[in-house]
């Protein structure tokens, strides 16, 4: 996600992570997504991994601290950053690199493994389908791709939570509407139709997403779909 994203131009992604927002960035937890740690433990994650969207690193540092060589992709330079920060603070050897996830010409057949932690759920279906596609030129061949997808009932808690802090602080009414119009979620069948080209869908479950949702402190888990792409 970059400066006014091209993907989703309701949303400032970088300024989100500069802490310009009338929020914290929800997504933004100090931990790994825990759908992706049981994916690890259950053996679902394997060679050269690309953490896609990843944000401040999270999920990128735990991979590596288990001993994959991961790769942590964002347009947003102020996440890089932050990642780039935290990696050389915990001693954690990972690259994070400044990029946009519709354009990886540059990492051709790179990559076993893809973790996505709400970046493909900000896309429409066209947009979706240019995604996959630019996640099967960076992959190998049977590579696996996980996407973490906020879905209607997480969204719906996300919209009520947001809603609600707005009104409390005061802002207008116009400006909550706005915010909760932001929130995305995805469709199971927006998520198989985005794959349908060159991937075969192996699972799409229902999960959980960790969050950080006002009034705070402390994790709120909405509802989400996991779903597991694997490259034809």
């Amino acid at each position: 996600m970059g400066n006014t994203s091209t993907y989703f131009p309701e949303m400032d992604f970088d300024a989100v992570y500069r802490g310009e927002g009338p929020f914290p960035a929800p997504w933004d937890i100090a931990d790994p997504q825990p759908a992706f740690v049981l994916t690890e433990q259950l053996g679902g994650i394997t060679g050269i991994v690309l953490d896609s969207g990843c944000g401040t690193g999270e999920n990128a540092l735990y991979l590596a601290d288990r001993g994959y060589s991961v790769t942590g992709l964002d347009a947003a330079p102020t996440a890089i950053e932050k990642a780039r920060n935290k990696a050389a603070e915990r001693g954690v050897e990972v690259t994070f690199e400044v990029a946009n996830a519709l354009e990886l010409e540059r990492y051709a057949d790179s990559f076993d493994t893809v973790v996505d932690s709400a970046l493909a759920h900000i896309f429409d279906v066209p947009t979706l389908r240019r995604y996959a596609a630019s996640l099967h030129l960076a992959c190998r061949p049977d590579a696996r791709v996980y996407l973490l997808a906020i879905n209607d009932a997480g969204q719906e808690v996300m919209t009520t939570r947001f809603t609600d802090a707005m009104t409390k602080s005061g802002r207008p009414d116009a400006a909550a509407d706005r915010l909760a119009a932001a929130i995305p979620r995805k469709h199971a069948e927006e998520l198989r139709i985005g794959f349908a080209e060159d991937w075969r869908l192996e699972s799409l479950e229902k999960t959980v997403m960790r969050t950080m949702l006002p009034p705070g402190p402390g994790y709120v888990e909405i509802g989400a779909w996991l779903g597991c792409f694997r490259r034809i």
